[in-house]
């Protein structure tokens, strides 16, 4: 069976001059494969130690990740229902999930609250003046 080639188009919004690219961003999240992406991409932040502490890279590497998992995911349950599965694509998804996954780090990292302790320290406590 032939590979199915996949067009670029319904990515760009495109007017004479102008080519816009879309993101997840751009997408309203009611869709359960945007929620599920969604989802993957706070836990994987807070594995890494919060959103805040990833540099560029390591955001655009969990972004990557987390739509990679759940179009993963759908295969997965795609499959499990009866339906057909193109294997190599499947493996190669996989492979490439856990490559995203290995680059960011499998090991959990402790969020650093330091000083957010400091800060409750520093407060004054309920009732004083």
């Amino acid at each position: 069976m032939p590979r199915k080639r996949t067009s670029l188009k319904p990515l760009f919004e495109a007017e004479p001059g102008k080519v816009r690219l879309r993101t997840l961003n751009d997408l309203d999240g009611r869709t359960a494969a945007a929620q599920k992406a969604q989802a993957f991409v706070e836990r994987i932040e807070a594995d890494l130690g919060g959103a805040d502490r990833l540099s560029t890279a390591q955001r655009t590497l969990v972004t990557r990740a987390a739509v990679t998992a759940a179009i993963v995911e759908a295969i997965e349950a795609g499959a499990l229902m009866g339906g057909d599965i193109d294997v190599g694509a499947y493996v190669a998804l996989t492979n490439n999930l856990r490559r995203f996954l290995t680059t960011l780090g499998l090991e959990r990292v402790t969020r650093d609250v330091t000083p957010r302790l400091a800060e409750y320290i520093a407060k004054p406590p309920p009732g004083a003046t």
